[in-house]
């Protein structure tokens, strides 16, 4: 697939392998939320508790429970016209990404949250999950101006309704994305997803003026993407994005610009 045919589209495919079609340094941001190493044990009968468990089956039946190659961080950096890249992981996987990026791109790099204020009671009897962690490396791309935009942390309750909309259990919420995006991206920029799961990263380049690459390898979250950013739940209803109404979006772009 030529590169041109990717832009703003969601491709099922193979990552690894699709990525290669992309030419060097011909994208300005990646942002992924990566398949975690998961802590074994945590059980529950809510909903979420529910949909976590079942996406760890299908992440060990993916044969992608264990985390990533990190081979496709190669890739990233190959592609990127300067280091940009946000990098949703779990605790366990901090250090050796920190590790990776600091051997092979001497980037700087932000340890960023989202800390939820009602976390899922999985946590068997240690410390309750109520942070999400991502990684932000950068080389030598320019940073917007924007207070409301450069907080390392972000705290809300978990964003339920976007799970049972789109039927994915680790959806993260799209203002926290969009504001990522307008921190470090310009208008018409390319951002790439390659685990893009129910589309997120491209509703909030959609909606930020930004161009986007989606890549997901799931059949059915690829197909909820794509009715996601036409406007569609994942139940075939349509949907309106209401975590910025069109004045409170002006108002960030403008103060971005």
């Amino acid at each position: 697939m030529k590169f041109e045919d990717m832009i703003n589209k969601i491709i099922n495919c193979d990552c690894y392998e699709m990525i290669k079609n992309i030419p060097d340094k011909s994208v300005d941001c990646i942002y992924v939320d990566i398949p975690y190493l998961f802590q074994q044990g945590g059980t529950g009968t809510s909903r979420i508790a529910l949909q976590v468990q079942k996406m760890k089956k299908e992440l060990k039946k993916a044969d992608i429970y264990d985390g990533i190659d990190y081979k496709i961080f190669d890739e990233f950096v190959r592609i990127l016209k300067n280091v940009n890249c946000f990098i949703w992981c779990s605790k366990e996987q901090i250090f050796s990404i920190l590790d990776w990026f600091n051997k092979n791109t001497n980037s700087t790099y932000q340890i960023l949250t989202w800390n939820k204020t009602n976390p899922v009671p999985m946590c068997n009897g240690n410390w309750l999950s109520d942070i999400e962690y991502c990684l932000y490396f950068n080389r030598g791309t320019k940073l917007n101006n924007g207070y409301e935009l450069k907080s390392k942390w972000y705290v809300s309750s978990l964003n339920q309704n976007d799970k049972i909309l789109y039927n994915h259990p680790t959806i993260k919420p799209l203002n926290l994305v969009k504001r990522h995006i307008l921190h470090t991206t310009q208008p018409n920029d390319i951002v790439l997803d390659c685990f893009c799961g129910s589309g997120t990263t491209c509703v909030a380049c959609q909606e930020t003026g930004r161009r986007f690459i989606g890549m997901e390898i799931n059949k059915e979250y690829y197909e909820i993407a794509n009715k996601r950013i036409n406007g569609i739940t994942a139940w075939g209803q349509a949907s309106i994005f209401t975590d910025f109404d069109k004045l409170e979006k002006q108002k960030v772009l403008n103060e971005v610009e």
